[in-house]
């Protein structure tokens, strides 16, 4: 049910090359991943953790605030709440790969590494014409 929502708040976002596409058919295979953030019945804030329990890391992705609701410590309380949820899974860092926010990532604790940083499964996918960043948080 979650999925018309997550796909509106996403979309410009992914129009804008900050986030990576996802069709509605990959969100609602991955739907399972999501997090979101709700403000009278609307998807105002999401997020997604993919474990990789054998590493115990978790990728972060897909964080997204609308616009109309940012600046007011959402972001902050969504991280938050990953966080969380990846620790209660055992997991021991998150990692996020991103192209234009990572001065919001590195104020919020996570450093700067190299793509070997990633674990190996992540490594085959990364998708080096985008060039993404790669910041990692321990837990």
């Amino acid at each position: 049910g979650d999925v018309g929502g997550l796909l509106q708040l996403i979309e410009p976002l992914e129009a804008e090359g900050i986030l990576v596409k996802r069709g509605r058919e990959r969100l609602e295979m991955e739907i399972s991943h999501f997090y979101v953030m709700e403000h009278d019945g609307i998807i105002i804030g999401c997020a997604a953790l993919y474990p990789f329990t054998d590493v115990r890391q978790a990728e972060l992705a897909c964080v997204a605030i609308n616009a109309s609701f940012r600046g007011g410590g959402r972001g902050d309380r969504l991280l938050a709440f990953c966080e969380e949820e990846a620790r209660k899974r055992g997991i021991q860092s998150l990692f996020v790969l991103t192209t234009r926010t990572a001065h919001w990532f590195v104020e919020r604790g996570f450093k700067e590494a190299d793509v070997s940083a990633l674990p190996p499964a992540k490594q085959q996918l990364y998708n080096f014409q985008r060039r993404s960043k790669v910041f990692i948080k321990q837990l």
